[in-house]
């Protein structure tokens, strides 16, 4: 159930008009899997994210994903918006076996907003 409703919230801050952050470490790793789906990563890396263990690393490194492919995001609002939450998350933490499987979840989301 947590998984379905981080999921939603993200999807939800996408398609809103108003910005909302996002507020959990749920919703980074959701987040980040999907930022990571749309940057194309190679599943190699996104392996190798997914197994760090710190959560401030774990953002640190798709952040700095997520500037260095600005253009991945550019080609949708909804895209554009999500870059922004991934840029702007301020969360702390600890990563569990839902915030991994979260991770993973998004990573495996289709791109269609």
């Amino acid at each position: 159930m947590i998984r379905q409703l981080a999921r939603d919230a993200v999807r939800i801050k996408m398609a809103a008009k108003t910005e909302s952050p996002l507020i959990s470490v749920y919703e980074f790793c959701y987040a980040a899997g999907f930022g990571c789906k749309i940057m194309g990563l190679s599943k190699e890396k996104t392996e190798e994210l997914s197994r760090i263990a710190d959560f401030a690393d774990l953002k640190q490194q798709v952040q700095d994903l997520a500037r260095a492919q600005k253009a991945a995001f550019e080609e949708d609002p909804q895209k554009t918006r999500l870059h922004s939450l991934i840029e702007g998350c301020r969360c702390r933490g600890e990563l569990d076996e839902d915030a991994r499987a979260l991770f993973e979840m998004g990573c495996g989301e289709s791109c269609g907003t």
